[in-house]
């Protein structure tokens, strides 16, 4: 999951840039302004990505669809600030940082806060829109509470800037035409304790703005 997540990263970046003739600003896709922003996300979580050795047996972890859902408003030009809220299982036999999981399932429920440069929106690039995030959160373990720092980035993609949908100017504002796809990948730390909880969270899914 984690190699076709990665695999449409790239291919959609690459089309993106291959739209460079066709280059529309961000303030063209739209009559009006939209601030607001929506989305959901199927997600997975990676609690050994930064350990070298890893027990047998471990792996990511995810949960239903949609398991991650966000909610961001654009307050400068660019720059915005966003919710999100994921939820998962990891089974015992798993490994947790290092460790194998004994005992019962850990229900992991993640809560961040965060603000998101557009760097599609400063340097004007169409289609393909990468952008760098960073952030606090809380991540809550069955009972235990922490506290996380989170940076990374993603890329949206902006159906607005495909030529197909403009057959006019009256389609600007259509509603299908401001839904977007959107891939993520964020490092979050645990700042609160030396024990359990740094992880990678890797998302992808669709957004509407509005």
């Amino acid at each position: 999951m984690k190699k076709n997540i990665f695999t449409a990263f790239f291919g959609l970046t690459l089309l993106g840039f291959s739209a460079q003739a066709q280059v529309i600003h961000k303030y063209e896709r739209f009559i009006q302004e939209y601030k607001w922003k929506v989305g959901a996300s199927y997600n997975m979580m990676d609690f050994n990505f930064n350990h070298s050795e890893v027990p047998e047996g471990a792996s990511m972890i995810s949960g239903g669809i949609p398991a991650k859902v966000m909610i961001g408003y654009e307050f400068l030009p660019n720059l915005s600030v966003e919710a999100d809220f994921s939820m998962n299982e990891m089974e015992p036999g798993n490994s947790m940082n290092g460790s194998v999981v004994t005992g019962k399932k850990i229900s992991i429920v993640s809560f961040n806060g965060s603000f998101a440069y557009s760097l599609g929106g400063l340097f004007n690039i169409p289609i393909a829109d990468p952008y760098i995030k960073a952030g606090l959160g809380h991540l809550r373990l069955n009972q235990v509470d922490l506290t996380m720092a989170s940076a990374g980035g993603g890329i949206n993609f902006w159906i607005a800037d495909i030529p197909a949908t403009k057959s006019s100017r009256y389609h600007h504002d259509r509603a299908y035409r401001r839904i977007g796809l959107n891939v993520e990948a964020m490092g979050r730390s645990n700042i609160s304790t030396e024990g359990a909880g740094s992880h990678a969270q890797y998302s992808a899914g669709i957004f509407y703005i509005f």
